[in-house]
């Protein structure tokens, strides 16, 4: 068994400082015990009360004026900790790419108002939390004005317009996204040449693609591989092609091509089930196993490695919370909510 922290190489004296401040700010993660209290809530308002008694939720919370309105309030939080760690990192690019994700949830958002011809605001569907402004990129969709936009996303929108134009199909166009995010990603982390970021991105592409692959196969759809072909992205460490052969064939000859990667057990697991809901165990699955591949910020100080680190544990706790307080909104048993927050 390999024991990752005496296999780090990482040098990056620039961290130093940045190390120090994201040891202070791991202190004001969530506990076992601090989620434990949240569930056993009551209720929605319950759990609001909590958070609103809970540093630094305590002010995030602050603009939520109603209990159903807590999603304002967790994007407060992930707006707060993304302007937080760019005013001290060193490299404060690297940040946005663990953000750039909700830019592109936004585009898909705007891209499904425009195709179906609305002109309602798109509201509570956006994510203030992106890179850019969600009124900006709406009102640059709108108006095909993109001089207020940064030049990387000025190209992104005239490409997506350009799809759009022969593929107008929503499906299409979320596809095409994110294709082009990953694209986007592994562009740009390339330019950092850290073995350390790079195997990070191959697994987040393995997740991104088991997961479609199964959640297609689910559908049982007669046209499975043209619909692979166009979701699936390369990039990552179980490549794209070698997934497209086995399109149309049967779950068993999934599980036997990967049964010596660590993906096999987990996929094997969801294969018996054969059900949406058992990506849940999937998708938990490897957010726990790219936890462990950054775990090693635990005990680094010169690199990059404590900044992702922390950034993965903060989005997870972000993510958890959020499940939670849906759940307590749905009047969810605690069982039921045990099921999709796995904090």
């Amino acid at each position: 068994m390999k024991i990752e922290y005496l296999q780090i190489s990482g040098r990056n004296t620039s961290y130093a400082y940045a190390t120090g401040r994201i040891r202070g700010l791991e202190k004001q993660l969530l506990k076992e015990g601090d989620f434990a209290r949240i569930k056993e809530a009551e209720g929605l308002r319950e759990v609001l009360q909590i958070l609103s008694k809970t540093f630094p939720y305590s002010e995030s919370m602050k603009k939520v004026e109603k209990d159903e309105e807590f999603e304002i309030g967790l994007e407060e939080e992930l707006k707060r900790t993304y302007e937080d760690l760019r005013s001290f990192c060193p490299e404060p690019d690297l940040v946005d790419l663990f953000w750039f994700e909700y830019d592109f949830h936004n585009l898909k958002v705007l891209f499904r108002i425009y195709l179906q011809g609305k002109t309602s605001e798109p509201g509570k569907d956006l994510f203030i939390s992106g890179t850019q402004d969600p009124q900006v990129l709406e009102e640059a969709l709108r108006t095909r004005n993109f001089t207020a936009l940064s030049p990387e996303f000025q190209g992104l929108l005239k490409e997506s317009l350009s799809f759009v134009k022969e593929n107008s199909h929503p499906q299409d166009v979320d596809s095409f996204l994110d294709r082009r995010l990953f694209k986007w990603l592994s562009f740009k982390v390339r330019n950092y040449s850290d073995p350390f970021l790079d195997e990070l991105l191959q697994i987040k592409i393995d997740r991104f693609n088991l997961l479609s692959f199964l959640r297609i196969k689910f559908w049982k759809v007669s046209d499975e591989k043209k619909l692979l072909d166009r979701t699936l992205v390369d990039g990552g460490m179980v490549e794209r092609e070698r997934l497209l052969k086995l399109a149309g064939g049967s779950e068993e000859l999934l599980a036997r091509e990967l049964e010596n990667t660590d993906y096999g057990r987990a996929v094997e697991e969801v294969l018996k089930e054969e059900a949406q809901d058992s990506l849940v165990s999937l998708g938990k699955f490897f957010d726990e196993y790219i936890l462990r591949h950054t775990k090693r910020g635990s005990y680094v100080t010169f690199g990059r490695e404590p900044l992702v680190n922390y950034i993965l544990l903060k989005k997870r706790e972000i993510k958890n919370l959020r499940r939670i307080l849906r759940g307590k909104m749905a009047g969810l048993s605690q069982s039921q909510i045990e099921r999709y927050a796995y904090a």
